[in-house]
Parts: C-alpha cells; structure tokens; sequence
C-alpha cells in the first residue's frame, strides 16, 4: 500500500509541471508592440527594464493579467503592460520624430515651403515650424514656444 501511495505522489508530481505547460501553449500567440514600450523584470512600472522593445515588435504572449502580460522576446522574457500590445501588425513609421510621452510616434516640427500648415499639424511654433504634437504640455519646447494652435 505505502508503495502504491508513493507511486500515485510521484505521478502526481510529475505530472502537474506538464498540466501547467499545456495550459500556456494554449494562451501561446504572437502580438505586436503598438509602441515603443519597456520590457520590465516584472509586471510594475518601477521595475529593472531588460529592453526598449520598439513599436512593431513581435513578442510571443505566455500570459496576461492584471494589464500586464508576461512575453518573450528574442532571447528575453519579462513583462509588458498589456494596453501595449495588439493581435494586429503594427505600421512603423520611418523618418523623423520622436516617442511622445502617451508611447505614440510623433513627427518632428517641420517647416513648409509656403507656409501653410502641413496635414496633422496641432501647433505653429515662434520660428514658423509646425508641430505635430499631440498634447499640449511641451509643444514647440525647443521651436520658441507656440505661436498659434491649429
């Protein structure tokens, strides 16, 4: 009997590993990074950041919870908040710009040639560029400040 119960305890070890594993593959997908967003030690923003995964990343999604999911990437695994990611492929935008602080690219302030404002343009900073912001806190910080919003 006590070698019947000891073979049933080990199983039963055993087997919950694989239990858990199956679960995770069924909840295994591909997402993409929506923005240039970091990959955290663990699921808080003030945890170690392993990587700045770029917008359009593909990451591998084990599990999610509690806005966070836990993913792998490249030979990296650790967590991103979950509002982050999307099912669909990402358009990356090439050129000139920057990451404003909502994680969305943004175009640098251009200028035109006749100086009307170019399609998307939020703002005409003092030295008659256009921003492209899309808050107001900092538009034009390094253009002379706004002269006029659009």
């Amino acid at each position: 009997m006590r070698a019947l119960l000891r073979l049933l305890a080990v199983i039963s070890i055993a087997i919950s590993p694989l239990s858990a594993q199956a679960r995770l593959s069924t909840q295994d997908t591909l997402a993409y990074a929506t923005a240039s967003v970091r990959l955290r030690e663990r699921p808080t923003t003030s945890s170690r950041a392993l990587a700045l995964l770029r917008q359009g990343t593909t990451v591998r999604i084990y599990q999610c919870s509690d806005g966070w999911c836990n993913v792998g990437v490249y030979k990296l695994a650790g967590f991103v908040g979950e509002k982050f990611l999307s099912a669909e492929a990402q358009t990356v935008v090439e050129g000139r710009g920057y990451i404003n602080s909502q994680g969305n690219w943004v175009p640098s302030p251009t200028r035109t040639a006749n100086g009307q404002a170019p399609a998307g343009a939020s703002a005409r900073c003092r030295d008659g560029t256009f921003s492209f912001s899309q808050s107001r806190r900092g538009t034009c910080s390094h253009h002379g400040g706004v002269a006029e919003w659009l």
